[in-house]
């Protein structure tokens, strides 16, 4: 019994080794990506349409492929998606124009959702009978935050030196460390057959979510969570702006968030580990909503930035909650297709709120839309307490 659990852990830990370096590839061209399609082409309606295509695709292939790892195991689609994170950084540092760039998608959304998704179904599964599992993913958390941060800065300093093509050179050398460490873990090991149904309702996933209600509970948070992470690359840099006119500061505020996120990440986990991950929301939440209101009443750069400050430890709470809560209530039988309907659902409220946001933009000041979806966050701690009290959650 002992070695199994040494052997789970150690799985884990390489898995989270592998995530973690497929997750700061990906923040290497986060900086860049847009500016990148902007010298493929200057038609602005061409570049949201290639952002729009991912997010579709993405979609479309979270359920399917999320549903497919159920029945097949996960190991295979791991090993498939970081060996496709060599090829599609260099077919994209290649092509001559947005059209061949929208092509390469299929190959890049593949990997995503394979790297993504499917992923961190993969280390749920090995986390489903251990106690510490809030400290264990907030270190992986953390280690994603503060390299995710090291790679923006380096994609952005790379593009500046060296022109738009080498982040995505160093993405997939990333991706060549990542396929190694897939091959060594996972490609000799059978994959266990976690499902064998075949046929599933096309809508199972969303039925499966709203029969529990520590799934709905989770529904509830991560739509205001979803809701206020779409606006807040719009929204934020904008208010940011207004008081300083300087856009060194919007990314000195987005620093010190990274900052205390990495810090924070690591206790945080040790604390949903302690009073469990249904508390570590209500928490979340509550410092998100008062942050939020700090945020948007805020009359200068210094209330913003400290209410930034600890908007960004109500984040780094909500990560680990999340994980230990759909890590306990979801079957490893349905995790897959489960983690492919959340990924669509963040996707759809990450377009949505934007869009909403842009549209009000030419009636309403960027604070005060702030101030509408800060309250989304109130709204969700009301109605998750109702759910909490009302609905048998233990």
């Amino acid at each position: 019994m002992k070695y199994k659990k040494d052997q789970k852990f150690r799985e884990f830990v390489v898995g989270a080794i592998i995530i973690t370096i497929t997750t700061t590839a990906g923040y290497l061209i986060a900086p860049i990506e847009v500016r990148y399609l902007g010298s493929l082409t200057t038609n602005t309606t061409l570049i949201g349409l290639t952002y729009a295509i991912g997010s579709i695709l993405f979609a479309f292939l979270s359920l399917y492929l999320g549903r497919l790892s159920d029945r097949l195991g996960r190991n295979r689609f791991i090993v498939i998606g970081t060996a496709l994170g060599i090829i599609y950084p260099l077919m994209y540092a290649s092509v001559l124009n947005i059209y061949q760039y929208m092509g390469v998608k299929f190959i890049a959304v593949f990997a995503a959702v394979s790297t993504g998704p499917i992923f961190s179904a993969y280390l749920q599964d090995l986390l489903k009978h251990v106690k510490k599992q809030g400290q264990y993913m907030g270190t992986v958390y953390a280690a994603m935050s503060i390299l995710g941060a090291g790679a923006q800065f380096l994609g952005g300093f790379l593009t500046s030196k060296y022109g738009f093509a080498i982040p995505y050179v160093v993405m997939s050398l990333f991706f060549v460390l990542a396929t190694i460490l897939s091959l060594f873990e996972l490609r000799y090991k059978k994959a266990p057959i976690i499902y064998k149904e075949k046929s599933k309702d096309i809508l199972f996933g969303i039925k499966y979510i709203f029969r529990k209600p520590e799934l709905v509970f989770y529904f509830i948070n991560n739509a205001s969570f979803g809701l206020n992470w779409g606006i807040k690359a719009m929204l934020w840099p904008l208010i940011i702006y207004s008081f300083t006119k300087s856009d060194t500061m919007t990314g000195s505020v987005f620093a010190t968030m990274g900052i205390v996120a990495f810090l924070f990440m690591i206790p945080v986990g040790k604390m949903v580990d302690k009073v469990g991950s249904f508390r570590a929301y209500f928490v979340s939440g509550l410092i998100l909503a008062s942050s939020g209101l700090m945020l948007g009443f805020a009359d200068g750069i210094g209330l913003f930035w400290i209410g930034a400050a600890i908007f960004a430890i109500g984040e780094a709470i909500n990560g680990p909650a999340q994980a230990v809560l759909l890590t306990r209530f979801v079957e490893t039988e349905h995790r897959g297709e489960i983690m492919g309907v959340d990924a669509i659902f963040d996707r759809t409220l990450n377009t949505i709120s934007p869009f909403l946001a842009g549209m009000l933009l030419s009636v309403v000041s960027a604070q005060n839309i702030l101030l509408v979806f800060v309250l989304s966050f109130w709204a969700s701690v009301i109605a998750s307490a109702y759910i909490y009290k009302f609905k048998v959650i233990k």
